[in-house]
C-alpha cells in the first residue's frame, strides 16, 4: 500500500511539473519549441511534431536533415539551414488549411531531396537541412520563431534564409521587415499582396504571383468574351488582411473597365477572429444590378459561404460568373460542384497552377513541372489532387529559389555564405541562373521588385469545361 501512495504522489507530481512547466507540454526543453498563447511555437529540426497529419512529412524532413549532417561531416563538405516560417498549426477555419500546410511541407521535401542528392538543382553545395519554423495558428506568436531564427545565423552550422511566408497579413509583414532589418533574405511562399516585395521589404523576393498578376490574368482572359462584360466587386473589410486589401486594389487597376455597379463590402472570418459573413443583402444588390460577373476579394473560407448564398439567389436563372485569385485549385467536392450548377454560377480562378499539367494530353505545363511531379510521385504521393490546391507546386519552387540563391553565392568556397551575402545574391537569380521551376522557369530582378518573371498564372474554369478552359495563360514579366 506505501508503494502504491508513493507511486500515486510521484504520478501527481509528474504531472503537476508537466501543467507547471508549458515547454514540457511542446516536446521539452531546449529543443527550439515554446509553450506560448496556448500553442507550440518555436523552430524545429522537424522533430518536434506540430500536428498528426504532418507526421509522416516531419520524419521525412528529419530524416533528410540527418543524412545530409552525416554526409557533410564525412566529406567535410559545408552545410547551412534554412527556415520555413509559417502558421503550421493551421485549422480549417483559418486562412490556410491543414492539408495546405502538409503540401507545403511536402512540397518543400521534394526540392530538399533533389538539391542534397541530385544535381537536378544544380551543384550540390553546401549540403541543406530544413527547419520548421511555426508562428502559431493566427501568427500571433510570429515574434518567438524570428527570434530563434535570428540566433541560428550565428550557429554552425548557420541559418542563412528563410523561406516559405504564407499569408498576406500586417503579421507576416512585421516579420519580414524584422527579419529584413537583421540582413536575413526571405523567399516567401503563397504570399500574394502587392507590396510584399522588394521594393517595400529589401531583401524579400516572392515565389507566388502577385494579386497584380492575378488580376492582370484574369483581365487577359476576358478578352475578347462578349458574354463577361460588366462586373461588381464583393470584398472583405478586414484591413489587417494585406490579401484582400491589395487584391480590391488590383481588380480595380487592372478590371475598371468592367466594374459597373457599387461595391459591396462584407465582413470577413478568416483573419480577424468573430467576422460575421451577412452575405443576403449582398445577393439581393448582385440581382438589383445583374452584372455578368461578380469580383471577389476575399479568402477562400469566406468565398464558399458567399457561393452558397449566391446559389440561392432569386435571380438564379441569369448565368453569373464569379472572379478569384488563388495560389492553387481549392478543393471542391460533389456537393459543391452541384451548388454551382443549380445556381448558373462559374468560377473563374487566376491561379498558379493548372491542375491539368499533370495528366496526359493536357496543355503544354512549364517546362519544370515533369521533373517536379516525377520527383513527387516517386517521394510523397502519385494522387493527382495532392498537387491540385498549388501548395507543394509552390512550396517546392520555393525551396528551390532559396537553394539557388545559397548556391551561387559562393561556388568556389568551401566556408558557408552569411545571410547577407545570400541576400546580396537573390536579384542575380536570372540568365544564368534562372530557376527551372514547377510553375515556370524564374527569374527575379529589380525593375520587378523581386516579384517572379516566368510564372504562369491560368484562369481554371470551376466546373471545368473545355470551352471556358484558359489554353494561352499570362505568364509574369510578360507584357
Amino acid at each position: 500500500m506505501a508503494w502504491a501512495a508513493a507511486g500515486a504522489v510521484l504520478a501527481l507530481v509528474a504531472g503537476a511539473v508537466w501543467w507547471g512547466v508549458p515547454d514540457l507540454r511542446c516536446g521539452g526543453m531546449g529543443n527550439g519549441v515554446r509553450h506560448v498563447g496556448g500553442e507550440c511555437v518555436g523552430v524545429t529540426d522537424g522533430s518536434f511534431e506540430f500536428a498528426p497529419h504532418l507526421s509522416a512529412v516531419q520524419k521525412d524532413i528529419v530524416d533528410e536533415n540527418q543524412w545530409a549532417a552525416e554526409k557533410a561531416a564525412q566529406e567535410d563538405r559545408s552545410l547551412v539551414r534554412v527556415a520555413l516560417l509559417a502558421p503550421l498549426t493551421a485549422s480549417e477555419r483559418t486562412a490556410i488549411a491543414p492539408d495546405q500546410v502538409r503540401n507545403a511541407l511536402e512540397g518543400a521535401y521534394v526540392a530538399l531531396h533533389r538539391a542534397n542528392r541530385t544535381r537536378e538543382l544544380g551543384d550540390q553545395k553546401p549540403l541543406v537541412q530544413l527547419y520548421l519554423a511555426n508562428e502559431g495558428t493566427r501568427q500571433k506568436q510570429w515574434e518567438v520563431p524570428v527570434a530563434r531564427i535570428e540566433e541560428m545565423t550565428e550557429e554552425d552550422p548557420p541559418l542563412v534564409a528563410v523561406m516559405g511566408q504564407a499569408l498576406s497579413t500586417t503579421r507576416t509583414e512585421q516579420a519580414a521587415q524584422r527579419l529584413s532589418e537583421n540582413g536575413i533574405p526571405i523567399i516567401t511562399g503563397a504570399t500574394t499582396a502587392d507590396g510584399l516585395d522588394h521594393g517595400s521589404i529589401p531583401g524579400l523576393i516572392r515565389t507566388a504571383p502577385s494579386n497584380t498578376d492575378f488580376a492582370t490574368a484574369l483581365d487577359r482572359y476576358l478578352q475578347g468574351r462578349d458574354d463577361l462584360e460588366t462586373a461588381i466587386m464583393v470584398y472583405d473589410r478586414v484591413p489587417e488582411d494585406l490579401f484582400v486589401t491589395s487584391l480590391r486594389k488590383a481588380y480595380r487597376n487592372r478590371l475598371s473597365d468592367h466594374i459597373a455597379f457599387p461595391d459591396q463590402p462584407f465582413a470577413g472570418h478568416s483573419i480577424a477572429e468573430g467576422g460575421v459573413n451577412v452575405f443576403y443583402p449582398v445577393t439581393q444588390n448582385i440581382c438589383s444590378a445583374g452584372p455578368d460577373m461578380v469580383l471577389f476579394a476575399g479568402r477562400a473560407t469566406d468565398l464558399r459561404v458567399f457561393l452558397d448564398a449566391l446559389s440561392e439567389r432569386v435571380c438564379r436563372s441569369e448565368p453569373i460568373s464569379v472572379l478569384f485569385a488563388e495560389i492553387g485549385e481549392y478543393p471542391w467536392d460533389d456537393e459543391d460542384l452541384s451548388t454551382l450548377r443549380e445556381g448558373n454560377i462559374t468560377l473563374l480562378n487566376a491561379t498558379g497552377a493548372d491542375p491539368r499539367w499533370g495528366q496526359d494530353g493536357a496543355p503544354d505545363a512549364p517546362a519544370g513541372f515533369a521533373d517536379f511531379h516525377s520527383r513527387f510521385s516517386d517521394l510523397v504521393s502519385g494522387d493527382p489532387a495532392e498537387v491540385e490546391n498549388g501548395y507543394a507546386i509552390t512550396y517546392h519552387d520555393a525551396m528551390s529559389i532559396t537553394v539557388n540563391a545559397i548556391r551561387i553565392t559562393k561556388p568556389w568556397q568551401e566556408a558557408p555564405p552569411t545571410p547577407q551575402e545570400v541576400r546580396e545574391h537573390l536579384l542575380l537569380l536570372n540568365e544564368q541562373h534562372e530557376v527551372r521551376g514547377a510553375t515556370g522557369t524564374l527569374s527575379f530582378t529589380e525593375n520587378r521588385s523581386g516579384n517572379p518573371v516566368g510564372k504562369h498564372v491560368p484562369v481554371v474554369p470551376v466546373p471545368y469545361t473545355e470551352e471556358a478552359a484558359d489554353d494561352d495563360p499570362h505568364i509574369t514579366g510578360s507584357p
